[in-house]
């Protein structure tokens, strides 16, 4: 014998012994007509209570609220969307809609919604509340219960009973049985009770998946209600243990479900609350004749548990089946029987209860066989005959007794806990809203869980007596105003069918991903005002939340699902958005319905980033330029790679004879010389030894081709590609570097640096001159030189007696050696020309390699890319542009996936000296001594920038690309392909303005249109990425003036852009501090990227002075903190600019 007939059975022997006991559950048996052939009249409703009935406290339902996610997706739109027959789920499950929202929404925040609006709507004071209780199965702490999160709503109203109640879709019924026997009991000290039943119902993929859906419901419980369960013991519970529907695996939020059990159970449930409930009611009325009996008709409304309408439409027509079995076992008489009076009632009757009366006198005289009123009652429940029949023979009465309480539900899906709160709030908006839930009339309530745990009970509508008195009295009719459902669900947005596997993957996501997890699903924009959302999980598994402002604007409807890049939107609503300028899809250019253009155009241009890596500039560090610690170190805020600078490289400088010139107010200018080694740069971040041939097995004659530029991004290629899983690098076999055979003609290159081939073209020009003036040089002349810088650098330009006479004696020794006589003191072109260099100058037969091929084309070679390849120099903006043009490669369809290398080495010995002086000319490098003096950004004492050097790769892949990767077997030796990050947008442009400067004005344009773009086409607002992101900065420090400094001019965009409040909540982040500056190299990038995966942010280094005039900024301190995306811009000389957008994995 299976499980599952073990536990039919047990249900069915439960079942069985309660019939047995109470002789009352077999039916109403099978009625006939009259002798004379006439159909008998109905029996009348039961007399309403006497007053004297119940225990006169009347404990009720005083206020209800509902919560459910403001978009939604249609069942006819996700018929069509999952390939099914149309009416498979509109039919075939009687639904019309599902809730759906993604893990920025929990049980938590839900019950904080709907919980905070309940007081709000109704002025309820929290210190009025004495009693709290939650309801649901949607776990989120498997000891902290709901209760207690939602105790920060009651201020220090501490003496509050209650705590969270948990079987499956149960829950929140115990909840209010509890609460109402509280309020019933002595230990009532006056103060209300608060029920709320909150869960979001969710399936893994399969056919239970359209009955998913999201709500809750808070009640508010106490003495006089307007619906109130006027003699408690109106109700009747079946408890058994069964396994229809359970969540064993704790790593998962899906149930586990045997679809039929669970139905049969339901219905068994239903059938033993039925018959005890009738029984209890009609000994508490005293009804002794069977025509008397309580039937399906007797209450004026319904409300069934309800997981989809469908079920709730057949298990009501089973009523009337239990009826017509339970009067067939009395022995009943055909006719129903009645005095004149009644007789008389029945003559004044309405059209409808009219119609009531001929269904109940079919229903009596025959529409079931003799065989259906006596086989076992388990022998029925797939009798698809049969279902016809009661459909048949209860219809007219569903219309009226259900229809209203299942309206909302149909909409919004199944609610588990919340599912017949909800259809009490459907049936008060709708019935009490018409004004027909008027005093007098009853409402049967049956609430199932499985597992198994049911109850049925009856309410009664009642006018409260505080408003005989004058005191607050709650009525139906407020409740019906201020709960306002139906209008509420006709202003949700629909969304895409697809939306829903994305939203359910992200709180799979959510479980799966440990602590710290920052949620990405729905963004702030797709969110009423007034909802509670999910700030994040920290590294201590704390939960925080915050609410959406009243005065925030949701997105337009129509925007929030639209998931396709900027190009499509241009195509659908001709919009001013950028388009890649690689130009336009092929799938947008054929006809085809809108939606599906969106989702498969989104398909293409899905760019998610599967390797990273960084060369760092450790200098005489004993560490290895790349170290595979260097980004985790680098985010911890564990790495100093500025260091002070040679005194050979101060001297070389100081031998430029720079000039600065100032502008002083009035528009006068100054020139100062730099003559002294105070007045050069003394720190910089500076590449140590980089081995190509030793690590990567690169052939030494190819090594030497490359300048230290390209080596250094040639490097972080292949280590990227390492990352990535594309290759193995496992040793230096040049094969372990290669890409498989199937991945290179798809795999391109773009390399970003801002000093392309200039080392190795400085460095041999200067070999040269110096083989023509140092290597030709007498010693004499040598001798006047160092005399010379010696007075340059000397106080008062002059020397001391000592060293004059010093440098006396080794002219004279000089002239003994060489001979000569007694020269030039200025050391002038005749000086020493009669000694020539021992090794003549020879050009370097590899020159035109070092300055033409470049690193792009070097990793191609190396690592076998034969896709699209590039070189781009926006100068400081690089990287960041090089990614945006990887994007556009992907989007285009020229590659599947691009390796975005960078390299540079301006502070290097060969350049150092140029580029150094040529900053300090324009005053934008610091002279500061201390690393701590000198690498301070945003801080007041920020004196300008320190050169650095390194390279960074990453490599991009359409999301398709690395699916497919993932579903092949991994390539021997490699790491796993996996998602490290995402790529939502990027931009790139020039401000035509400056050389040097930065237009703010145009930049802050810029962000803006950028963000813009990025919430038409992803729905994410400025305000998810202030509160949910992390600010990747440019600042390079520069400060020659507030106005003019780097951080001025950033932070005056950014202040645009976001305004005052939002920036306020966007943290700011920086690695300069650390690396210095390696210009066209953006370790931003790369670490944004890893920020997103640890959950873990560098503090900015040394500040310790607030700016006032950069204002009030969140300057990152440091540590674990939880963020759904990343924020980056850069900006290079030459006006250029670019912004990306990157996004935790787990965005979708």
């Amino acid at each position: 014998m299976t499980s599952q007939a073990i536990a039919v059975g047990a249900v069915a022997g439960a079942i069985a012994s309660t019939i047995a006991r109470s002789s009352s559950f077999v039916g109403r048996g099978n009625s006939t007509a009259a002798d004379d052939g006439t159909v008998p009249p109905p029996p009348p409703p039961p007399p309403s209570p006497p007053s004297s009935r119940g225990n006169g406290k009347n404990v009720g339902i005083l206020a209800m609220e509902v919560y459910t996610p403001r978009t939604y997706i249609s069942q006819s739109a996700l018929e069509s969307h999952a390939g099914v027959s149309p009416g498979r789920f509109t039919l075939g499950l009687g639904q019309e809609g599902l809730a759906v929202t993604g893990d920025a929404e929990d049980v938590n925040s839900m019950a904080l919604t709907v919980t905070h609006s309940l007081l709000e709507k109704y002025d309820i004071d929290p210190r009025a509340v004495g009693r709290l209780e939650v309801g649901t199965e949607t776990l989120v702490d498997k000891s902290k219960s709901t209760k207690t999160v939602l105790m920060d709503l009651f201020g220090d109203n501490a003496d509050v009973e209650g705590a969270t109640v948990v079987n499956a879709c149960y829950g929140g019924t115990s909840a209010l049985l509890n609460a109402f026997a509280w309020a019933e009991s002595d230990g009532w000290d006056g103060r209300y009770a608060i029920v709320v039943a909150v869960d979001v119902a969710t399936y893994a993929r399969g056919p239970a998946r359209p009955t998913c859906g999201a709500g809750a419901v808070a009640v508010l419980v106490g003495r006089d209600a307007p619906l109130a369960m006027v003699d408690p013991r109106e109700r009747a519970t079946h408890s058994c243990n069964v396994y229809d529907f359970f969540k064993p695996d704790h790593a998962v939020e899906y149930p586990v479900v045997d679809g039929a059990l669970s139905q049969t159970c339901y219905y068994r449930a239903l059938e033993d609350c039925y018959a005890k409930f009738c029984d209890r009611v009609d000994g508490l009325e005293g009804v002794v004749d069977v025509d008397g009996h309580y039937h399906a008709d007797s209450a004026d409304y319904f409300v069934f548990h309800a997981p989809y309408n469908k079920l709730v439409q057949k298990s009501y027509g089973r009523l009337h089946f239990l009826d017509a079995r339970r009067r067939h076992a009395r022995g009943a008489s055909p006719r129903l029987g009645g005095d004149s009076s009644e007789e008389k009632k029945d003559e004044t009757m309405t059209a409808a209860a009219a119609a009531d009366v001929a269904r109940v006198a079919v229903a009596v005289s025959g529409p079931f066989s003799e065989a259906d009123l006596t086989r076992p009652i388990e022998e029925t429940y797939a009798d698809r005959a049969l279902e016809g029949t009661l459909k048949s023979v209860s219809g007219p009465s569903y219309a009226r007794r259900l229809v209203d309480a299942n309206a909302a539900s149909r909409v919004v899906g199944n609610t588990y806990t919340a599912s017949v709160f909800l259809g009490l709030a459907s049936l008060v908006d709708k019935a009490g809203g018409r004004g027909d839930l008027t005093p007098g009339k009853t409402v049967v309530v049956f609430s199932y869980g499985s597992g198994a745990i049911a109850t049925m009970y009856r309410l009664h509508v009642r006018e409260p007596d505080a408003a005989a008195s004058g005191g607050r009295a709650f009525t139906v009719g407020e409740m019906a105003r201020k709960l306002d459902l139906s209008a509420r669900l006709a202003m949700r947005e629909e969304v895409h069918p697809q939306e829903l596997d994305l939203a359910l993957e992200t709180r799979a996501r959510m479980h799966r991903g440990g602590a710290p997890y920052s949620p990405v699903y729905p963004t702030i924009g797709r969110m009423s005002p007034g909802t509670y959302f999910l700030n994040g999980i920290d590294s201590k598994w704390v939960r925080s939340y915050s609410r959406v402002p009243f005065d925030s604007e949701p997105l337009p409807a129509g925007t929030a699902g639209m998931l396709a890049p900027p190009m499509v939107l241009r195509l659908a609503t001709r919009d001013a958005v950028s388009s890649p300028a690689t130009g336009m899809l092929d799938v947008l250019t054929h006809g085809g319905d809108a939606l599906d253009k969106h989702t498969e155009a989104r398909r293409r241009v899905a760019c998610v980033i599967t390797g990273t890596s960084a060369g760092l500039p450790h200098g005489d560090d004993s560490r290895d330029v790349f170290d595979p610690s260097n980004l985790q170190r680098l985010v911890e805020g564990k790495v100093q790679c500025i260091k002070p600078i040679s005194g050979t490289l101060k001297m070389a400088m100081l031998d430029k004879n720079v000039v600065q010139v100032k502008k002083r107010p009035g528009g006068k200018t100054e020139r100062f010389t730099i003559s002294s080694d105070k007045d050069v740069i003394k720190v910089a971040a500076q590449l140590g030894p980089l081995d190509l041939s030793a690590n990567y097995g690169v052939p030494e004659g190819l090594a030497e081709t490359m300048d230290i530029a390209a080596q250094v991004a040639v490097a972080a290629g292949l280590e990227a590609l390492k990352s990535a899983g594309l290759v193995s690098g496992k040793s230096n076999d040049p094969s372990e570097w290669k890409l498989p055979e199937r991945y290179r003609d798809t795999t391109g290159v773009v390399y970003a640096s801002s000093f392309p081939a200039m080392d190795a073209a400085v460095g041999e020009v200067m070999r040269f001159l110096q083989s023509k003036t140092v290597g030709a040089a007498s010693a004499e002349r040598l001798v006047f030189t160092l005399r010379n810088r010696l007075l340059r650098v000397a106080p008062d330009r002059e020397l001391g007696d000592d060293d004059e006479a010093a440098f006396a004696r080794l002219l004279s020794r000089v002239r003994e050696v060489e001979g000569g006589g007694a020269g030039d003191e200025s050391g002038g072109d005749d000086a020493g020309a009669s000694t020539a260099s021992s090794d003549p100058y020879e050009f370097d037969r590899k020159f035109l390699f070092r300055v033409l091929v470049l690193g792009n084309a070097q990793l191609a070679q190396l690592a076998g890319c034969r896709g699209p390849n590039t070189q781009t120099n926006a100068a400081c903006a690089g990287t960041t542009q090089a990614i945006g043009m990887a994007q556009d490669m992907l989007i285009s369809g020229r590659a599947e996936r691009v390796v975005v290398v960078a390299g540079d080495n301006g502070s290097g010995g060969t350049l150092l000296p140029w580029l150094g002086s040529g900053f300090r000319a324009l005053g934008a490098a610091t002279t500061q001594e201390a690393v701590e003096d000198a690498a301070c950004p945003f801080d007041k004492r920020r004196s300008g920038m320190v050169l650095g050097a390194g390279g960074i790769g990453m490599v991009l892949e359409t999301e398709s690309s690395c699916q497919e990767r993932m579903k092949l077997p991994a390539v021997p030796g490699c790491h796993p392909c996996q998602i490290r990050a995402r790529l939502l947008a990027t931009q790139y442009s020039n401000s035509a303005f400056h050389g040097a400067a930065m237009d703010r004005k145009h930049i802050a344009s810029e962000l803006k249109r950028f963000l813009n773009d990025v919430e038409l086409v992803h729905g994410i607002s400025k305000a998810e990425i202030a509160t949910h992101g992390v600010y990747f900065s440019h600042e390079t420090s520069t400060h020659a003036s507030p106005e003019a400094s780097c951080a001025g001019n950033e932070v005056a965009a950014l202040r645009s852009a976001f305004g005052d409040e939002l920036l306020s909540k966007l943290l700011i982040l920086n690695t300069k501090g650390y690396t210095g500056h390696p210009m066209g190299v953006s370790f931003e990038d790369v670490a944004a990227v890893e920020v997103l995966m640890r959950q873990v942010v560098p503090p900015i280094p040394n500040y310790k002075e607030r700016d006032d005039y950069l204002g009030d900024i969140k300057i990152s301190k440091g540590g674990a903190y939880a963020c759904r995306y990343a924020l980056r811009f850069a900006a290079g000389f030459g006006s250029q600019v670019a912004f990306a957008l990157y996004a935790s994995s787990q965005h979708e």
